[in-house]
């Protein structure tokens, strides 16, 4: 595969984690459904405009039956990780 090809389909909606770095604390993950490359490119946007980076976050209990969803807003230049999440492979 070429260096330069895209490795995530283009327009495809995915389940994504971003990992933020905190000072005091552990680094928190937050997680979303979007499609990668936009997500990538508003965080850069966002830094360059010295703005929040604001989206609607994902969260669940361990044993996945309880969903809650919340609006966030992030300093961009925290955040460390942003990725897909794995897909189970039979």
């Amino acid at each position: 595969m070429p260096a330069n090809q895209l490795i995530t389909q283009p327009r495809k909606e995915t389940d994504l984690r971003i990992l933020m770095a905190d000072a005091d604390v552990m680094p928190q993950t937050y997680y979303l459904h979007d499609v990668f490359g936009e997500v990538v490119g508003r965080i850069d946007k966002c830094k360059k405009d010295g703005a929040m980076f604001r989206f609607r976050a994902f969260y669940g209990s361990v044993d996945g039956r309880m969903k809650k969803t919340g609006m966030i807003a992030v300093d961009p230049n925290s955040i460390i990780l942003v990725g897909e999440e794995p897909e189970v492979i039979d």
